[in-house]
């Protein structure tokens, strides 16, 4: 393998920030090895040295001190996706508990000046919990709709590193992008990230994860709002609760609540549908199923009439 010569001249420049030199030393141990016969050796170092295995990464900076300010802008194509927002919160079926309390943070929002000028705290960060398809990550954009923001929900295989400490940073890149950048930012799935502590079945860095991630919520003030959804709230470790403003519960929806969002959706696609899909609707699981119901009757009816 390379010489402990080499190895030092590679280290002492990315201890200087000497990019080039790196980038050079690197390429140079690589050829060497490749000339010793180590073929399968030179393959991997020359792999490491490629990022998804398209084109050659660059030393932009000293690797012991990334700036998060030229990171900042990878952000949105490496760890966000934009979401679509075309429905308010009246197109939403909520327990009127609910709704009351997320009309009331939606008020919070617009009137956030006179809370300001009064050094009250608006409320920021929510989280929606309940089983699968019954309206979280709906809510969640009927509120961007509401509050006039972008909504960004998170890519957990952008934010995930491999090495030790790599979440961590990237979770804090995220969380200053909603400092500075107006939007909501939407955590769907948080138990993925935020499962209690103390698993012996779990790795010590999934533990330090869930404390970056109570430290990010504890500490931020996103300029927008920060939203997390789980349909596991049972996992998500309990000191995660209490970096929360409100905690909203989505339960499994009523017989009347699914015939009601139905004719809702109908109207939408201008359709009617009869008694057959109407106790269809009525005994789905999920509004997202029932939602599907209605979407294939309506795509049967325009086939049909085409």
């Amino acid at each position: 393998m390379a010489k402990v010569d080499r190895l030092a001249k590679l280290f002492h420049a990315l201890a200087h920030g000497d990019n080039a030199r790196a980038e050079q030393v690197a390429a140079d141990i690589c050829a060497d090895e490749e000339q010793r016969g180590h073929r399968s050796a030179a393959r991997l170092l020359r792999g490491a040295l490629r990022k998804n295995g398209n084109g050659v990464v660059r030393f932009s900076q000293p690797l012991d001190a990334p700036s998060e300010a030229s990171l900042q802008p990878l952000l949105p194509n490496a760890a966000l996706t934009a979401l679509s927002h075309t429905i308010g919160l009246a197109d939403v079926v909520l327990k009127k508990r609910w709704r009351d309390e997320l009309d009331g943070f939606v008020r919070e929002w617009r009137q956030r000046s006179v809370l300001q000028q009064r050094g009250i705290r608006r409320r920021t960060k929510l989280f929606f919990y309940g089983p699968p398809g019954c309206g979280k990550s709906l809510t969640a954009r009927a509120l961007a709709k509401e509050l006039g923001l972008p909504i960004y929900v998170v890519r957990f295989d952008g934010v995930i590193g491999a090495y030790l400490g790599q979440t961590a940073i990237h979770l804090r890149q995220l969380f200053h992008f909603a400092e500075s950048v107006p939007c909501i930012l939407l955590f769907d799935e948080l138990d993925a990230l935020g499962k209690k502590r103390g698993n012996p079945l779990d790795v010590g860095e999934l533990d330090r994860i869930v404390i970056a991630l109570m430290q990010e919520l504890e500490h931020t003030s996103p300029s927008g709002a920060i939203i997390a959804t789980s349909n596991l709230p049972r996992h998500v470790d309990d000191a995660l609760w209490r970096r929360f403003d409100l905690a909203v519960q989505f339960p499994s929806p009523t017989k009347a609540e699914l015939q009601a969002f139905g004719k809702s959706i109908a109207t939408t696609h201008q359709i009617s549908f009869g008694p057959r899909i109407k106790r269809r609707i009525a005994t789905a699981k999920s509004f997202a199923e029932a939602e599907k119901l209605v979407e294939a009757e309506a795509r049967r009816m325009a086939l049909s009439e085409g």
